[in-house]
């Protein structure tokens, strides 16, 4: 049975409703854990907040998106996915 590292990325925006995560999946025999946390670049962003000021954040790249934040799951065989 195959087992896979799980990844859940919070999407960008205030009101994504049922979309707020989503969930990738690296097959271990592939990947590390850390190979599959790295598949997520850092990117250094900007936020105007309400006082007209600029905010350095952290944010994550992967496959053309921009995600808020990353969490490792942990792993998971394919009838758990």
């Amino acid at each position: 049975m195959k087992k896979y590292h799980v990844i859940s990325a919070k999407r960008m925006g205030w009101n994504n409703g049922d979309k707020t995560y989503e969930h990738f999946f690296f097959p271990v025999e592939i990947y590390s854990k850390e190979d599959a946390i790295a598949q997520f670049r850092q990117v250094q962003k900007e936020t105007l907040k309400s006082n007209n000021h600029w905010y350095p954040y952290t944010a994550y790249e992967y496959d053309g998106e921009t995600f808020y934040s990353i969490q490792y799951r942990g792993i998971a065989d394919e009838n758990e996915i």
